[in-house]
């Protein structure tokens, strides 16, 4: 039995428009040659495909079966196509990149640019989102490299350790707190505070911080970027319990930094799909992200 691909074509277009005309439009064909097509399938097969009555074209039982094993086919031409695809990037070197706003201000930029001057040909693709999501692109594979403060499960992640970052209180120039050296909760029961987001770990820390000195916070906005924070606090809006990369990152001329007591630490880590060695150019960008952050830690001590 000789089937080719063309007969195929013609019959699952016919049989999911119903008409002749129609599927011959879609292949670029006249309706002769589509009627041709599907009578040669029907010779090949042996078996009738399609009947026509006064109102219309209705496919046959036996066509609907065939059409069953003619859909399973065509899957798995898709998923042939969608691997191609797969492939093509990687040759083109594209390297996709997951991470919270702490990082996508202060680090990636600066990392990439000394990237590029190595590797220019390589693009890079980056998404800003919440950790979780992170965790879930690395370990489905739909990213290369994620940048999250939450442990990494260990089920098709692995992880390495970045500098960490100590926790700071960030205030307006001229707030009254500006003459202490170090912020406690206590300092903080009449002050509207702006966090990164409910449940995020540093919040979640934060938040057990002012539980056990027994004082409650004012929380008065919460914002993903902290940037965003700090603008607030320059703003005179309020003050802030943010990680001092975050806080150093803003480049604001209105806002200082303080010690935070209880202390605590902001432990970034660079996360990657298990098993999966990394492409020069990979290798290249996890350095450049490391050196950044180094150079970020020995700035602020």
């Amino acid at each position: 039995m000789k089937i080719n691909l063309r007969q195929i074509e013609a019959f699952r277009l016919v049989f999911q428009t119903g008409s002749m005309t129609t599927a011959a439009n879609l292949m670029f064909v006249t309706q002769p040659a589509i009627s041709r097509l599907i009578k040669d399938l029907e010779a090949t097969t042996e078996f009738t495909l399609f009947k026509r009555t006064g109102t219309g074209l209705f496919a046959t039982q036996d066509a609907v079966l065939f059409y069953n094993e003619v859909e399973k086919s065509f899957i798995g031409l898709s998923h042939i196509v969608s691997a191609a695809r797969t492939i093509r990037a990687k040759r083109e070197q594209v390297i996709h990149v997951a991470t919270t706003g702490a990082f996508a201000y202060q680090c990636i930029p600066y990392a990439l640019t000394k990237f590029r001057e190595r590797w220019p040909n390589v693009r890079v693709k980056l998404t800003v989102t919440r950790s979780s999501e992170i965790m879930e692109f690395v370990a489905t594979q739909q990213c290369d490299i994620g940048l999250t403060v939450t442990p990494p499960s260990p089920a098709g992640i692995e992880f390495e350790a970045l500098p960490s970052f100590p926790v700071v209180c960030v205030l307006p120039i001229g707030h009254f707190l500006s003459r202490k050296e170090i912020i406690e909760p206590a300092d903080l029961v009449s002050e509207p505070l702006f966090l990164s987001p409910l449940g995020s770990l540093l919040q979640q820390r934060v938040a057990r911080a002012f539980v056990d000195a027994g004082v409650p916070m004012q929380v008065v906005g919460e914002f993903t970027l902290g940037s965003a924070i700090c603008e607030m606090v320059a703003q005179g809006s309020g003050v802030s319990i943010l990680d001092a990369l975050s806080a150093s990152g803003t480049g604001h001329e209105k806002v200082l930094t303080r010690r935070f007591d209880p202390a605590m630490e902001f432990e970034p880590k660079l996360i990657f799909p298990a098993g999966i060695s990394h492409s020069q150019p990979m290798s290249t960008l996890i350095k450049e992200i490391k050196a950044r952050l180094k150079a970020v830690r020995s700035s602020i001590e």
